[in-house]
């Protein structure tokens, strides 16, 4: 595995999905700019090496999103502990400069950019870790302006990470592989299993408290990784994008939220095959993606946890119902946020309104930030 650091359903899918991010980067004036199965071959042949410079988070040149994620009170129970399906040694916690911490990390047949964000409260200890990957085209920087998950780490003290994808093949926007056969070179899995190694043994990641989000493609990595690494990750969340592929089986139930507008005019929330970035293509194999029920497929993931068939519904705020569902394996806690009117957007996001004429109405009723970290926290893995 080779780092260098500086401190301060479908292959086709990736490209199909790529206007969305190129619209938000050309909307965001922010400082950030805007918004296959595991191969032990490819695990083990990473390299790294490091050349670090760093920034603390008051002097860093790439500045964290700066509006105040929405106001939810975090959850202050003690986390619940679920099986993972293996246990390790972790290493001694190293020294870490707060703030901003841009990296490169080559890793399952790729060099990824990743963006670590390092709070001010940070002593020597362990500390939870959040993984935010970008949706279609987009980027680390971009992501974490999108979400303001940066803000919310130095608020509450955990670490979060934004990397930046590659290019599926024949494409120049960047993407999250949703199968293994999208690249014959590239293994995005390979590159998350060794992400979370990496992070472990230099950023003084929690290996018990590993959690995954995502926006879009971004959403729907995280559903693969609930799939392909549940040993992995203690919890997850996907916004405006879940996926439950053929063969998924998770190794144990993850805690797991979804987020989705019924208003997305990109991915649809319904199914209904129409999606804008279709244009006038007739491929049936392109229009199936987006046949795709959001909740239907989250649904398969509370099957897999042998969930209660019925999920109960709660109002939050005007724009929200909450449909949690109940019995589950473990006892595991899972939802789906139905948002009304809602678009292709990061519910609570700080930069929301400036894109609504773009992406659609984005509400402020839950924050898939706040409410996603409160959730989060809850949960770790046994060590």
């Amino acid at each position: 595995m080779r780092c260098s650091t500086e401190r301060h359903r479908l292959p086709w899918a990736a490209t199909a999905l790529t206007v969305v991010v190129v619209v938000v980067m050309a909307s965001c004036s922010t400082d950030d700019g805007g918004a296959g199965s595991t191969s032990p071959t490819a695990a083990t042949t990473t390299e790294a090496t490091s050349q670090t410079t760093s920034t603390t988070s008051t002097t860093s040149t790439t500045e964290p999103a700066t509006t105040e994620p929405a106001t939810t009170e975090p959850a202050t129970t003690e986390p619940a502990t679920t099986q993972p399906a293996t246990t390790t040694t972790t290493p001694p916690c190293p020294v870490l400069t707060a703030g901003v911490n841009d990296i490169t990390l080559t890793a399952g047949g790729a060099d990824h950019p990743v963006r670590v964000f390092v709070p001010s409260s940070f002593g020597g200890q362990r500390l939870a870790t959040v993984l935010n990957w970008h949706g279609l085209g987009s980027d680390g920087p971009q992501q974490a302006a999108l979400s303001g998950y940066e803000t919310l780490a130095e608020m509450e003290g955990f670490i979060v990470v934004h990397p930046t994808g590659v290019p599926a093949p024949g494409t120049t926007s960047n993407s999250w592989e949703l199968v293994d056969v999208q690249d014959s070179v590239r293994d995005d899995l390979a590159f998350a299993n060794a992400l979370i190694d990496f992070l472990v043994a230099n950023w003084c990641a929690d290996p018990s408290r590993i959690y995954s989000t995502g926006m879009s493609n971004g959403g729907f990595f995280t559903a693969r990784l609930v799939c392909e690494a549940a040993d992995r990750i203690a919890a997850a969340a996907s916004v405006a994008g879940t996926t439950h592929p053929a063969g998924c089986a998770p190794a144990r139930a993850v805690p797991y939220l979804a987020f989705h507008g019924t208003a997305d005019t990109y991915v649809p929330f319904d199914g209904d095959g129409q999606s804008v970035l279709l244009g006038g293509a007739i491929d049936p194999a392109r229009r199936e993606f987006f046949e795709q029920v959001m909740p239907e497929e989250f649904a398969e993931f509370a099957a897999d946890a042998d969930c209660a068939a019925d999920p109960a519904s709660t109002a939050v705020g005007t724009d929200v119902t909450r449909y949690d569902y109940s019995d589950c394996a473990d006892g595991v806690p899972m939802a789906f946020f139905e948002v009304a009117g809602g678009g292709h957007t990061w519910p609570g996001s700080p930069i929301g309104d400036a894109l609504e004429g773009l992406l659609g109405y984005a509400t402020q009723d839950v924050s898939a930030t706040v409410d996603g970290w409160a959730f989060f926290e809850q949960h770790a893995l046994e060590s």
